[in-house]
């Protein structure tokens, strides 16, 4: 009886170690889509292919120099993880491409997955992002954001921001969240009018800030200039680019500092 369940116990490590093997190739890209042969090939020419596995409805791939793939069914690319060495150029959208090279000259992109044009992408100072683009089916065509802004919107961006391009757009509790290629961060209401300008290090464009503000600004601090503006609640607050914040009422009258 003993020597039975022994046999039985070797027959199911045995019929397991066989599935396993029909998942794992071990001996290069036999197994893979002829799209991900050739994605492979072209940016990764002097890499080997160690193994390839199916696994839950995609295929995981493992090259030499410690670069991770995955592909889906039709050999399209899901994720590419070169762990601490810089993603391809060719496989980055260009608009996320411009804003890592605007915001972040010094670092460079090491991770980059999608799903459905919602990209996401770690640079090697730690730092992820989130950007959701359309019209890149292969990764490496520009595109705009997928949720359609309203015409006022787009008329502000192209006349204060001219030269820049959408990156992401986000509706988030009726408000239409945008970053733009420059690192620039507006707000939005249902109806296209701006609800915050957000420049972080550089000035404000001139005719965004109220007249009266720009005067009181002008008196008061000369030597310093609008990073931030957003209006809410009847007031507009602002960020001067000293880390000072200022409030006013609706009619451009400063109320305190915050």
């Amino acid at each position: 009886m003993k020597k039975q369940i022994v046999l039985a116990l070797l027959a199911v490590l045995t019929v397991g170690w066989f599935a396993s093997c029909n998942k794992i190739n071990f001996h290069g890209n036999g197994e893979l889509p002829q799209k991900s042969q050739q994605f492979i090939n072209q940016y990764f020419p002097n890499s080997n292919i160690l193994y390839s596995k199916w696994d839950d409805g995609h295929y995981e791939v493992k090259l030499s120099g410690n670069v991770e793939l995955e592909f889906d069914l039709n050999g399209n690319w899901i994720e590419i993880d070169c762990h601490h060495a810089p993603v391809p150029a060719g496989i980055i959208p260009a608009e996320i491409a411009d804003y890592a090279t605007i915001n972040y000259p010094n670092n460079f992109i090491v991770k980059i997955s999608r799903h459905n044009q919602h990209y996401e992408m770690e640079l090697n100072n730690g730092l992820d992002f989130d950007f959701t683009l359309s019209n890149n089916n292969d990764g490496n065509n520009g595109g705009n954001s997928q949720v359609t802004l309203p015409n006022a919107a787009q008329i502000f961006i192209a006349q204060y921001f001219a030269g820049t391009t959408v990156v992401n757009v986000e509706l988030d509790d009726f408000i239409y969240e945008v970053l733009l290629s420059n690192g620039v961060e507006l707000d939005f209401d249902m109806n296209g009018n701006w609800r915050e300008v957000d420049c972080h290090t550089f000035a404000v464009p001139q005719g965004i800030v109220p007249g009266s503000i720009v005067n009181y600004l002008s008196t008061n601090h000369p030597n310093h200039f609008v990073v931030k503006i957003e209006v809410k609640n009847q007031r507009y607050e602002i960020e001067l680019n000293n880390h000072l914040d200022l409030v006013f009422d609706i009619n451009g009258n400063f109320l305190y500092m915050d």
